[in-house]
C-alpha cells in the first residue's frame, strides 16, 4: 500500500504543545535527578525523546527507550523522525517488540539493528484458562447455529485496520460458503455506518454484526471459529495473540509482527494487506479445513504459554534491567 495515502498531514506544533513539551520535560529531568533510578525506561515516540534526554541530563546508569510499531508517525510527523533519532544516540538500549519492528526501525533510522533487543508483548493468558468450557454458551449468546461459522476481528473501528477490506473479503468468501457469519468487535471511531452500508451494498448485512466494545474477550473468542488481523500496519498485534492464545486458526495481513506471531502453526495463512480477494483466499482456506484437530488448536495455545506471557515478557525486562547495559 502507499503509505502516502494513509498519513496525516503534517501540523505545524501550536504554542501550547510545545509550552506543555517543555513543561513535562522539565519536570521529568527534576524527578529523574531528585529519585536516581537504575534505569529509565520509555516507550512511544515523544516520550522516547522526553526520556533518553532528561535520563542524561540526569545521569541515569541505563536509559532505555521503545519502539513498539512500525515508523509511520514518522510520515505522518517528520520532526519525530529527528526526535526519534536523538532518542537512540542517547539511549544505552533500544527494545523493538518483533523483529519485523526492529527492521523497519534500523532501515528508517540508520541505526545498528545488532544493538536492537526484541522482546515480545506478553499476555495474560490466564484470562484463556478453560474456555472452551464457555464456548456452547457464547455461541447461543450470539445466535451461532451448530451448522454456522463465526469469524471474528477484534480492533476499533479505524481506516488502517482494514474493515472495509475485510467485508469486501467476506462477501467474496460468502459466495462459496453460504454458513459464515462475521463479528466485528471493537469501538467505532467513525467508520461504523460506512462500514454498515457497504455490507448492505455487498449484501451480507445479515451476516456481519457489530458488537461495539466488549469487556470479555476470551469468552467472546470461544465461541467462534476463525480469527482474523486485517490490519495494514502493526508492531505486534495483541489481539492476533489473543485470538491464538484462544485456540484460534487466525487469518492474518502479513505486516509488522504478524508472520513471526504465526510462524510455524498449523491452520493459519498470511495474507496481502489491503487485498480483499487474498483475504477472502485466506478465508476460505482456514474454514475448508474445520473441523480441525483438537492437537492443532492445543498446539497454538501452547506456543502463547511458551513464548507470549506475561512471565516470559517479565523475566526478559528483568534480565536486562539487572544486567545493565
Amino acid at each position: 500500500m502507499d503509505v502516502k495515502k494513509r498519513v496525516a498531514p503534517n501540523k505545524r506544533p501550536t504554542l501550547k504543545s510545545i509550552t506543555v513539551l517543555a513543561a513535562a520535560a522539565v519536570w521529568l529531568a527534576g524527578r529523574v535527578a531528585l529519585t536516581r533510578p537504575s534505569v529509565v525506561h520509555a516507550f512511544l515516540p515523544l516520550t522516547n525523546f522526553i526520556g533518553a534526554v532528561t535520563g542524561r541530563i540526569a545521569s541515569a546508569p541505563l536509559i532505555i527507550t521503545s519502539r513498539r510499531g512500525l515508523g509511520y508517525h514518522q510520515d505522518r510527523w517528520p520532526r519525530l523522525k529527528r526526535m526519534d533519532r536523538i532518542a537512540n544516540r542517547l539511549s544505552h538500549v533500544v527494545i523493538a517488540n518483533s523483529h519485523a519492528v526492529a527492521a523497519d526501525m534500523a532501515a528508517r533510522d540508520d541505526y545498528d539493528i545488532d544493538r536492537i533487543r526484541v522482546i515480545p508483548n506478553g499476555l495474560d493468558l490466564g484470562r484463556f484458562d478453560d474456555i472452551g468450557n464457555r464456548r456452547e454458551e457464547t455461541r447461543r449468546r450470539f445466535g451461532l447455529d451448530p451448522e454456522e461459522l463465526g469469524i471474528v476481528i477484534v480492533a476499533n473501528l479505524i481506516p488502517y485496520k482494514g474493515h472495509r477490506d475485510l467485508i469486501e473479503g467476506f462477501a467474496l468468501a460468502c459466495q462459496k460458503r453460504s454458513n459464515l457469519k462475521l463479528f466485528v468487535v471493537g469501538q467505532d471511531r467513525g467508520i461504523g455506518p460506512a462500514l454498515a452500508e457497504q455490507a448492505q451494498r455487498l449484501g451480507v448485512g445479515s451476516k456481519v454484526h457489530v458488537l461495539g466494545a466488549q469487556n470479555d474477550i476470551p469468552g467472546l473468542l470461544a465461541g467462534m471459529d476463525v480469527g482474523v488481523i486485517a490490519s495494514h500496519e502493526e508492531g505486534f498485534c495483541n489481539a492476533l495473540m489473543e485470538k491464538l492464545a484462544a485456540g484460534l486458526p487466525v487469518v492474518a495481513t502479513n505486516v509488522g509482527g504478524n508472520p513471526e506471531a504465526i510462524s510455524g502453526l498449523p491452520g493459519c495463512e498470511l495474507v496481502e494487506p489491503g487485498a480483499p480477494v487474498d483475504l477472502a483466499r485466506g478465508l476460505l482456506a482456514v474454514v475448508g479445513r474445520l473441523p480441525e484437530p483438537a492437537a492443532d488448536r492445543e498446539f497454538r495455545q501452547r506456543r502463547m504459554r511458551l513464548r507470549y506471557s506475561i512471565g516470559t515478557m517479565v523475566d526478559a525486562y528483568e534480565r536486562l534491567y539487572l544486567a545493565g547495559r
